[in-house]
């Protein structure tokens, strides 16, 4: 596997023993998995149901005849959250059942396991119609965690209180395409970075991450502790995938232990309330118990899990943007600046060489949620943002979401070695848009 890819499988009995690699940092895409372990059909109709349930048969059938990617087309965006919900309820009654199946047909010999009791059901609606209703959607985020209906930004699954020992299995049950997909910064995945309440801090420099296309039924299978996100969906296409997170051996809770795990040997049957026991045998949920009551007897309030440790408030830093990355004149010299490289030249601009002799300068805040632009990346010739990977031009700053504000663009010059840019006139302060994934919630309550 090269630092950026993923590894391709195209079947399940050429795979070999993928649990221990996954959990070395590999990544891997299983094209028309669930086609082969004869699950596709299964989670299609499970999906169906859900959204049957909430907004009726016609609906359903709309969305059955023209696929998951066409569902804002159907279904209103202020209906997204209830339909989501629905879903979770028939997927979390099914998943015992959906990974008795999946998890030896993946890992074979993998029958003492834990599962999260609660799948992930992500609907992702285009950007440009989700965002008139980011209240709604921030509403439901408090109650299922961030990056069911909206973007995520990089993190690892430990920072939001996941266990670390843990695989995902991030299932396409629509099309996923560039523009709506999963990010996976593989080339960072032993770099440390400094995070606050379960989010990368601002100014860390990120390698350009790992993003694929996947069609119904493909799998992609990474560790827990990799870096990752969601892309903004800059397409016009909705993107829904499912995904499960799986344990060998009990969950390890490097920080709070409160998200719910069974084991799947007692997850049906008539001692399946007993399920979630076994994980709940380890110290770490007695401690996170005890700290729980001590900071409600303190008078504190209800404790969140990024209240759980204090280890898990800091990291060390590994690069960051500092004062020293940009001078006092608004240049920047030549030698230090390579091609396909992004720099900021002040407090509010940053410069992109675009190639040899090209360069352009724009505002340095992502008018969607404000990431540092220095710190993203050059793609197909657009600067990319490193929180939500929105792409925008470097000559119109405009991107795809047409709701967004476009990115000034300021004159740029090359003299003796230098590239200087005119930031004479003042430019306002940023207006990221408040998206549902830039901000925490507690998720102490309900699992992610």
């Amino acid at each position: 596997m090269s630092d950026r890819s993923a590894t391709i499988i195209e079947s399940l009995d050429e795979a070999g023993s993928l649990a221990p690699r996954i959990l070395g940092g590999e990544v891997f895409i299983v094209r028309r998995g669930l086609q082969q372990l004869g699950l596709l059909d299964t989670l299609t109709r499970s999906t169906l149901d859900g959204i049957r349930s909430c907004v009726g048969p016609d609906i359903a059938g709309k969305i059955e005849r023209d696929g998951f990617d066409r569902i804002h087309e159907w279904i209103e965006p202020t209906d997204i959250p209830a339909v989501t919900d629905a879903v979770y309820k028939v997927v979390t009654a099914n998943a015992n059942d959906v990974l008795v199946k999946l998890v030896p047909g993946l890992f074979p010999g993998g029958k003492d396991y834990y599962f999260e009791r609660t799948p992930n059901v992500r609907f992702h609606i285009p950007f440009d119609i989700a965002t008139a209703h980011r209240k709604e959607f921030n509403k439901f985020a408090e109650a299922r965690g961030q990056g069911k209906i909206a973007a995520h930004g990089p993190h690892r699954d430990p920072w939001v209180d996941c266990p670390e020992n843990v695989i995902n299995v991030w299932i396409a049950i629509g099309p996923v395409q560039r523009g709506n997909g999963l990010t996976i910064f593989t080339q960072d995945y032993r770099t440390e970075f400094a995070f606050q309440d379960g989010y990368l801090n601002s100014g860390s420099r990120l390698h350009q991450p790992t993003t694929v296309d996947m069609s119904p039924g493909d799998m992609l299978l990474f560790h827990s502790n990799h870096l990752h996100g969601s892309e903004l969906n800059q397409t016009q296409s909705t993107r829904y995938v499912i995904s499960y997170r799986v344990a060998f051996g009990k969950p390890y809770y490097p920080h709070g232990h409160y998200h719910h795990y069974q084991h799947v040997g007692l997850a049906s049957g008539p001692l399946r309330w007993l399920a979630g026991l076994p994980q709940n045998l380890q110290w770490s949920f007695v401690r996170y118990q005890y700290r729980r009551l001590i900071y409600k007897v303190a008078g504190r309030g209800r404790m969140t899990g990024y209240d759980a440790a204090d280890s898990h408030r800091h990291s060390s830093l590994e690069q960051s943007v500092t004062k020293s990355d940009f001078s006092k004149d608004d240049a920047l010299a030549l030698d230090d600046f390579p091609v396909g490289s992004i720099r900021a030249v002040s407090k509010r601009v940053c410069v992109a060489r675009l190639g040899e002799d090209e360069f352009t300068a724009v505002s340095r805040y992502c008018p969607h949620a404000g990431g540092d632009l220095s710190c993203g990346w050059i793609e197909d010739g657009k600067i990319v943002c490193p929180l939500h990977s929105l792409a925008i031009d470097p000559h119109t700053g405009t991107s795809r979401c047409n709701v967004l504000k476009s990115l000034r663009v300021y004159p740029s010059e090359v003299r003796n070695g230098r590239v200087y840019v005119n930031t004479n006139e003042p430019e306002p302060d940023p207006d990221p848009d408040p998206a549902p994934a830039s901000h925490p919630v507690d998720r102490s309550i309900k699992a992610q």
